[in-house]
């Protein structure tokens, strides 16, 4: 009987230890120092992998007609051009928009994409120490068009951003930051 209580003390006590959690981080200060300077120099590229639009009712009617890897709610980017460069008050972006049109548009030569290059009005950037993320606000422009951009960068260097239109329904992309191509 003695045998059995310590088999059963032993056991209960290797299953606690094997649940307690790990405080393994998801950035080290290298990577944190890193993604810090390449923000603080305003000259990044975000590069989208999922658009992730509002789901409306008629959008709803449209599930069936998305390809493999994609629902209304989570569109699959991989492999199409999509987004967001910055450097230094300028900004410049292509993001294919998945969603519903308000108002505007017409006969639009450029496509329904997201464009805009330009210099960007009202642009913020904090830190906010809490979440270990960086937040970046901005307003651009395309025609008769206005955009509230809101873009988060995590530790892990992944990103949000939101887009809020005045002629259509807003849409988030899930994506990485990267340092600027070459050109």
């Amino acid at each position: 009987m003695k045998s059995l209580h310590y088999f059963t003390g032993l056991l209960l006590f290797a299953v606690i230890c094997s649940c307690s959690g790990s405080k393994n981080t998801v950035s080290g200060p290298k990577n944190m120092g890193a993604l810090d300077s390449l923000v603080q120099q305003k000259e990044f590229r975000i590069v989208n992998n999922w658009g992730n639009p509002m789901v409306t009712n008629a959008m709803m009617n449209l599930s069936d007609l998305l390809g493999p890897q994609n629902n209304i709610q989570r569109i699959n980017l991989m492999g199409n051009p999509s987004y967001l460069d910055i450097k230094g008050d300028s900004v410049k972006a292509y993001l294919p928009y998945f969603g519903e049109r308000q108002m505007g548009g017409g006969y639009n030569m450029d496509g329904e994409a997201i464009q805009f290059d330009q210099e960007a009005a009202d642009m913020k950037m904090e830190y906010i120490k809490a979440k270990e993320r960086y937040r970046i606000r901005f307003k651009a422009n395309k025609n008769s068009e206005s955009f509230n951009v809101i873009l988060e960068i995590y530790a892990n260097r992944k990103t949000n951003l939101m887009i809020n239109s005045t002629q259509r329904n807003p849409i988030r992309y899930e994506g990485i930051i990267a340092p600027l191509p070459e050109e």
